[in-house]
């Protein structure tokens, strides 16, 4: 069995091969070619202590995964990341055990990749600047896919964690590929006028007003994943095109999705799967004035696709530690 650290992951899985597994991964699940069990979820005591497990697999495909995740809002006090998982791969003929991952770096590599597949699905070409909510593990990855697929000169970056937010922007400094991070003290001074607006936050209140949001932006919204929380103002979905990674998952975890609903703002029609956009079968923006939004909550097909992109890498380049069980 091949065990893939961190590092690992960053060599067997560069961001432009995960935004195209990504788009693969979404337009899959839109054509019902994947097997997705609904995750199981343990609170673990605090109700903001989980753990959730996440099996799937694309049909016909060589490999069959389970992600194990758990989530300790509170961890930054114990330097640890606040989301941290492991990824199990079985050979789909055999049922052998191929792989363990490391699957906090799959997960934020694959979560990125899937916001700039809706970048490149449904922001305008010509989108310059990006406004970045939050200043943590997601934040940090999906800067960095952002401008793999668009050409970002503004960066906009807000977090109610100050210091995080300059330490990220200090970090990135020296990359020729990422402009200037300007850190602001007030979300809607980051989100005015932004091109793309980025959400990677746990939280559980929207993080900007819908008044900040000029036309022809497209929004992504990442960060939460549960009924209770909300990123995006879910009055934006009310003249807004959505689209999501999985309806069922997401009408049952999207807060803001859930909300915009109850509150009368859309109805299940409204709301699109990103892989109707990638088999064609939708034309995603329909102009440079809509304002497009992709809202994600994470589904376990992404690490199936991710995972077994890393896996291949892997073996081709002799990347990874192999151990017998």
């Amino acid at each position: 069995m091949l065990i893939l650290s961190g590092q690992d992951v960053d060599e067997c899985l560069p961001i432009g091969a995960a935004v195209a597994g990504m788009r693969e991964a979404f337009a899959a699940v839109s054509a019902h070619r994947v097997e997705l069990p609904d995750r199981t979820l343990i609170p673990l005591g605090d109700d903001s202590q989980l753990a959730l497990f996440m099996p799937a697999y694309v049909k016909n495909s060589s490999f069959v995964t389970v992600k194990s995740v758990t989530v300790f809002p509170e961890n930054g006090s114990h330097s640890l990341p606040s989301v941290q998982s492991i990824v199990q791969v079985f050979d789909a003929s055999t049922g052998s055990p191929v792989a363990l991952i490391d699957g906090t770096r799959l997960t934020a590599i694959r979560t990125a990749a899937g916001g700039a597949a809706s970048v490149e699905l449904l922001a305008r070409e010509e989108c310059s600047s990006l406004a970045m909510i939050g200043s943590g593990t997601q934040a940090r990855a999906g800067i960095e896919a952002v401008c793999h697929v668009r050409a970002i000169d503004e960066i906009r970056l807000f977090s109610r964690n100050e210091g995080n937010a300059r330490q990220l922007a200090e970090e990135f400094s020296p990359y020729d590929w990422c402009p200037t991070i300007q850190v602001t003290t007030d979300p809607d001074e980051a989100t005015l006028g932004a091109d793309i607006v980025w959400t990677a936050t746990n939280s559980y209140v929207p993080t900007f007003s819908e008044t900040s949001i000029a036309p022809g932006t497209h929004i992504v919204g990442v960060g939460s994943f549960q009924p209770s929380m909300a990123e995006i103002p879910p009055f934006l979905f009310k003249t807004a095109s959505i689209f999501v990674d999985q309806i069922e998952a997401c009408w049952s975890e999207a807060g803001e999705v859930i909300a915009a609903r109850a509150e009368g703002h859309i109805n299940s029609e409204d709301v699109l799967e990103l892989g109707e956009v990638e088999l064609g079968n939708h034309p995603g923006r329909r102009s440079n004035q809509e304002v497009t939004i992709f809202k994600s909550v994470g589904i376990a097909i992404q690490d199936a696709v991710a995972s077994s992109i890393a896996v291949n890498a892997a073996k081709t380049r002799g990347v990874g530690t192999k151990v017998s069980l």
